[in-house]
């Protein structure tokens, strides 16, 4: 049994954002209908392909059910009328007014089901000055100060940065899944659905909160704040061995015992006396004589080693996927250990239109004349 095999979520998303979400609700057991237009969303597109499709694609698009539409055709948007009556859920992150010029936004589907979920996924939200902007991740991630803070942790005297992945996509797509769930919670106790309102900008500075609250308390910026501490040993950060580099995390309070494994009797002022002792040594090493005196370290990894490294395998945290044109995929899979409700992949992801058939079918009653008339029309897509 998944935690939301009761719960079928319509989802019109693409690239990062919206996919994100609903494979997380999915890999939870939610039954996930991705909506593509004729020619595919964007992100199967990316290159290289790997069986056809991109790899964004094969991670983000598990576990939902490809249909595709040709939305324009009034035929299509019957097809979605019909399948929203069935849904608990309807997930978009379109530009603003798309929807609603298709004739599917809150509004309109809210008089088909009025208990609707319905999650409007955005850069800047559905009100204030910037909602008609078109945005991506980094345009968050720049509007919400994470770039400068970045770059402010290299040199506030220099450029700010980029930090890697996208996460003014993904972090917004976990608060669109807790949103999500809260208000599925909300319908359960009520029967009242409501509209989910994500802004890629809230969350990000939601994301920023320690920081920004700091500011507001001191009127200093992090990096100014950080000029105020009372200078003593430096034994928080990434520190170069002779193979490789660690991020060594000692508080003060685990000076004595990082001394010990050090075999000296005094820390020094800044990071002098530590960036001695690992220099001669290995990254093993280091990690090794920390661990024994319970320090936090950790060596630096690239991606190719930390998929290999044995506690990750031993946590089965990378999963293989079967792919029918890629064959097998490894990815990492659902992240969280539930006793009793484990997240599973069920479905790889799905070739353009290879449900179409099904779902029309199994839960509009179509037969197999009329789905092949509407497709001679170019109302959907069958493989």
């Amino acid at each position: 049994m998944g935690m939301l095999d009761d719960i079928r979520i319509l989802d019109f998303s693409h690239v990062y954002f919206g996919p994100y979400s609903t494979m997380i609700m999915g890999d939870m057991g939610a039954d996930v209908i991705k909506i593509e237009p004729p020619w595919g969303e964007i992100a199967r597109l990316y290159p290289p392909h790997f069986g056809g499709v991109s790899s964004v694609f094969h991670y983000l698009d598990r576990n939902k059910k490809g249909v595709s539409l040709n939305l324009k055709d009034p035929k299509a948007k019957e097809i979605i009328y019909d399948l929203v009556k069935q849904c608990d859920v309807v997930v978009e992150n379109f530009k603003r007014g798309t929807m609603d010029k298709l004739g599917i936004g809150y509004e309109d589907l809210k008089k088909i089901k009025p208990d609707i979920v319905y999650a409007s996924l955005s850069g800047f939200g559905l009100d204030g000055p910037y909602k008609d902007r078109p945005s991506f991740a980094p345009i968050a991630g720049a509007y919400g100060g994470w770039y400068r803070l970045t770059g402010d942790n290299v040199d506030p005297e220099g450029p700010p940065l980029v930090p890697a992945a996208w996460h003014g996509d993904l972090d917004p797509g976990l608060w669109a899944v807790i949103g999500i769930l809260g208000a599925i919670r909300h319908r359960d106790k009520t029967g009242e659905g409501q509209l989910v309102d994500v802004s890629q900008l809230d969350c990000m500075l939601a994301q920023t909160g320690v920081q920004i609250t700091g500011y507001t308390l001191s009127g200093k910026l992090p990096w100014e704040r950080s000029l105020d501490r009372i200078m003593g040993p430096s034994t928080f950060g990434v520190f170069q061995p002779a193979d490789g580099y660690v991020y060594v995390a000692a508080d003060p309070n685990m000076h004595q015992r990082l001394m010990m494994a050090m075999g000296v009797d005094d820390l020094g002022t800044g990071r002098t006396v530590l960036e001695n002792w690992v220099r001669d040594k290995t990254v093993s090493e280091v990690v090794d004589a920390l661990v024994a005196v319970s320090v936090p370290v950790a060596p630096i990894l690239q991606i190719d080693e930390a998929i290999e490294d044995p506690h990750v395998k031993a946590r089965g945290a990378i999963v293989e996927v079967e792919h029918k044109t890629a064959g097998k995929v490894r990815m990492p899979g659902f992240p969280l250990k539930m006793s009793a409700t484990p997240g599973e992949i069920r479905l790889a992801a799905p070739l353009l239109g290879e449900h179409t058939a099904e779902v029309l079918k199994e839960m509009l009653g179509y037969t197999d004349e009329q789905i092949q008339e509407l497709r001679k029309a170019g109302v959907v897509v069958t493989p």
